[in-house]
């Protein structure tokens, strides 16, 4: 029923194609759109594919790019577009498999075209060229800004179906393709009119919403259906985004979570200096509170969800509500630290995200109360040594200090290790019952650190500083949950020689005084009894008890520790070029990135 492209000789032989991209003018209603929009051309199944495809197509689109001033035939392909989304719209439910299948090859062809010219042409000479024929166009009669409200139109409107499925993901390959203009620019995306224009969008909220929907939803594409064209190539779409380096994991995800997700975070992060809708109709969000829970619970190894949880959690008060009363906090948190704890060293952006969420999460004193009493068992992941049970808290303590200590000695980044040190300070008052490999863990950073600063003859300010939070952590401690934390003193008491040389530490020696008061107290009643040095039990039996008659008031109080996520005052300069390497990296669609200025 529809031409087969298949091989490249068949593009020049191809009469419909030629006709396309000649300088003849074809209007919008002319019978030929029929024929053209009848094609069959396999979806690339990899970005690799994208690209073989893009150098395959490239004589065609230069050709179109060349003719299309004369001939004006991609805005009338726009046109057809249109008209047919507009009948699609009206009857859904009638509209025929053909009728799917060539608005689905219109918006095909359409992103090709689009995502090639992006990477020649700037704002506003993509606009130009698309608005080529007409004079006294006008921003609102612009093709490409009613495509925009069409392919919005699509997405907020059409319902999700067998025989829709790859509409909504094209029309969402669309507006990645338009909008990765930004990747080609240095200029402010508040400054590029596809942008104002997606920014004027009415229906900015709805996307958002059908967007999320699609995320939750986490769909798969249809099977196969025998009979049925436009399903069946529908079906074929389900490697789109399966290319050749994806684990099994990600190949058997959902191709339209991924883009809406993608989509998403590209509209809430760009033009953040001015009024955003999108990220103003994340903020409200307050929908499926509990399936989208579940969903980031499951998805937390894609830095897409990550992105999407730092958003809702930083700005959305229902969500951040919703998810600290949770009693199963768990399931959110253990995969954040299983991503810190197994994030390799060139992927540093999917541990400042996890980071920035614990200490956005460690702010509310429910949370770190909370963490301390949930018991986790056998987690496996957690090679450094087997521990059969430990509480939540302690898994995040254990975590949190290896990854100060790896920054500080080998990657030496402040921001990862600030971040990782601030939430350990938030939950301090609220360490309970640490587990004795926590306690060691803990004290053994301080020694490691001040070993370091011991033998460094360079700049130690970022040393010091991480020794001064770190007695600042457990002089907390010890003020505020002494009693609960008798493993942490025995410590102390085992170690109390690494805690000698601050005492006279004019940066030190303030904190040091209430630790070694602690230190000094409990040897001294130590001394007197008849408990056996080195027996560990017996030792540990004496501090519990000779705890109960620690008078509490002897410490010097210092201000409480409490640290909260602020964000950068430019935030775009991080998340757009962050963003949009996920686009690239994980959408399947292919760019050239030797022409990046963003990336």
């Amino acid at each position: 029923m529809g031409i087969s492209i298949s091989h490249s000789d068949d593009l020049n032989s191809n009469e419909p194609l030629q006709k396309f991209i000649g300088e003849e003018h074809i209007k919008a209603d002319d019978p030929f759109w029929n024929t053209f929009l009848s094609f069959s051309l396999k979806p690339p199944a990899s970005i690799e594919d994208d690209k073989n495809q893009e150098t395959r197509f490239k004589a065609i689109y230069e050709s179109l790019f060349t003719n299309n001033q004369k001939s004006g035939n991609v805005r009338s392909l726009i046109n057809v577009f249109l008209n047919r989304l507009s009948e699609k719209l009206v009857s859904s439910q009638t509209a025929t498999d053909t009728f799917s299948w060539q608005l689905y090859n219109a918006l095909l062809v359409s992103r090709c075209y689009f995502k090639f010219i992006v990477q020649r042409i700037r704002d506003p000479e993509l606009l130009n060229h698309i608005d080529s024929v007409g004079e006294g166009i006008t921003a609102n009669d612009s093709a490409l800004s009613r495509y925009l409200d069409g392919l919005v139109d699509l997405l907020v409107h059409l319902p999700i179906s067998d025989s829709t499925y790859a509409l909504h993901l094209e029309a969402i390959n669309n507006l990645l393709a338009l909008l990765s203009v930004q990747l080609f620019t240095t200029q402010p995306a508040a400054h590029l009119q596809i942008y104002r224009w997606v920014m004027e969008c009415n229906q900015a909220e709805g996307l958002v919403r059908n967007l999320l929907s699609r995320y939750v939803e986490q769909s798969k594409p249809p099977p196969s259906a025998g009979g049925s064209l436009f399903i069946g190539l529908a079906s074929e779409l389900w490697n789109l985004l399966s290319f050749s380096s994806a684990t099994n994991e990600e190949a058997d995800s959902s191709s339209l979570a991924n883009q809406s997700a993608l989509l998403l975070l590209v509209l809430a992060n760009h033009c953040t200096a001015e009024h955003n809708p999108y990220r103003d109709a994340l903020v409200s969000y307050a929908d499926n509170m509990s399936v989208l829970f579940t969903t980031i619970c499951k998805t937390l190894k894609k830095e897409e969800t990550m992105l999407i949880l730092y958003h809702l959690l930083h700005r959305n008060s229902h969500f951040k509500t919703y998810l600290l009363a949770r009693s199963d906090i768990e399931l959110l948190v253990v995969p954040m630290l299983q991503t810190i704890y197994n994030t390799p060293e060139n992927n540093c952006h999917h541990m400042y995200m996890s980071l920035i969420i614990l200490l956005i999460l460690t702010e509310d004193n429910l949370f770190n109360k909370t963490i301390h009493s949930t018991m986790l068992k056998n987690i496996s992941w957690y090679t450094d040594r087997l521990i059969p049970e430990i509480s939540l808290g302690g898994l995040l303590i254990l975590v949190t200090s290896r990854t100060v200590q790896y920054n500080l000695l080998k990657m030496r980044d402040k921001y990862l290790h600030t971040n990782c040190l601030a939430a350990l300070a938030n939950m301090s008052a609220q360490f309970s019952n640490l587990h004795p490999y926590v306690c060691q863990r803990l004290v053994g950073l301080f020694e490691v650190l001040a070993k370091t600063h011991a033998r460094a003859n360079q700049e130690t300010s970022a040393i010091e500083e991480a020794l001064r939070i770190l007695l600042e952590i457990i002089n907390s401690c010890l003020t505020h949950q002494l009693l609960h934390n008798t493993d942490l003193v025995y410590t102390l008491l085992y170690k109390r020689e690494v805690f000698q040389p601050f005492r006279s530490h004019p940066a030190f020696q303030d904190i040091v005084q209430n630790i070694s008061m602690v230190i000094e107290y409990f040897t001294a009643r130590l001394a007197k009894s008849d408990v056996e040095s080195n027996d560990v039990e017996e030792v540990l039996g004496f501090v519990r008890h000779a705890a109960l008659q620690w008078p509490q008031d002897r410490l010097k109080k210092f201000p409480e520790l409490k640290f909260k996520y602020v964000e950068e005052e430019k935030p775009e300069e991080f998340f757009i070029p962050y963003v949009w390497t996920l686009v690239t990296q994980h959408s399947g669609l292919y760019w050239n990135p030797s022409l990046f200025k963003q990336c």
